[in-house]
């Protein structure tokens, strides 16, 4: 418990510093939101006119869509927030070497890398997720739960699997495969996974775990089920723990990115 007390007092340091850095900039607070409401408004669009002029989507509602679109907006948001650009980047700050000056500090090497790029100012996108989410649902307990109990269950998932990802850098040697596997799960996550066939819906649960940003999540809203509920949540407590393991046994592999020449 001391030493969870302790990162997450890290974390807070990380989101302060940074959230000062944020502020001198303040015109990207105006545009992180129009850009958030942009985004989700073109989805639900699609979604909507996809349902006009078709007989909709196998297995899925109109309003189990909108749920995906929240919950994967949310989701992305959530990291966004308490990890920032390096959720995405890390692979890069690895081959540059910038991973370096980490391994000498006294925390965690992968929380720092991590978690030290926190952006306090994307929690907005949580804000137009949020007001999607009960635009469809009554504002209950279990409505709540069940949508605080997606995005965390959704975010521990998915975090864990790019720390996993991005362990791949140091057995390649570079990010080329990292960038297009995260272009993947974007590219599926805003998707139903129902609407794939049994192959594909396979990697979207196991592999490639897009399927946990948005569709699982808008099926429990929907449909909850307590031994799914008990199942992701115990998934949700094991992949974090997975993930470093992955990331330190690729760690062993790495070799300083400083180079003779100057860095700018």
């Amino acid at each position: 418990m001391r030493l969870l007390i302790r990162y997450f007092t890290l974390l807070t340091s990380y989101m302060r510093v940074n959230w000062r850095g944020a502020l001198e900039y303040r015109a990207n607070f105006l545009f992180e939101t129009l850009l958030s409401i942009l985004e989700v408004g073109m989805y639900l669009f699609y979604w909507k006119l996809f349902f006009g002029i078709s007989n909709g989507v196998g297995g899925a509602s109109y309003e189990q869509l909108v749920a995906l679109i929240a919950f994967n907006h949310c989701i992305y948001a959530l990291l966004d927030t308490v990890m920032g650009n390096h959720i995405w980047d890390a692979s890069g700050l690895i081959i540059k070497g910038q991973f370096d000056v980490l391994l000498v500090q006294p925390a965690s090497p992968i929380f720092q890398l991590f978690f030290s790029g926190a952006q306090p100012l994307h929690a907005v996108q949580l804000i137009t997720g949020t007001a999607v989410y009960f635009a469809i649902r009554p504002i209950t307990p279990e409505s709540i739960g069940l949508y605080l109990f997606g995005i965390v269950v959704g975010g521990m998932i998915f975090g864990s699997w790019l720390v996993a990802i991005h362990a791949l850098t140091f057995r390649f040697g570079n990010y080329l495969i990292v960038i297009k596997l995260l272009s993947v799960i974007l590219h599926f996550a805003k998707k139903p996974a129902t609407i794939f066939s049994g192959i594909v819906r396979f990697i979207l649960y196991t592999a490639i775990p897009a399927a946990y940003i948005g569709t699982v999540q808008a099926e429990q809203v929907m449909k909850p089920d307590w031994g799914t509920i008990a199942a992701l949540a115990a998934l949700a407590a094991v992949a974090p723990f997975v993930a470093g393991l992955i990331f330190r046994r690729g760690m062993r592999l790495y070799e300083s990115g400083n180079l003779i020449g100057a860095r700018m």
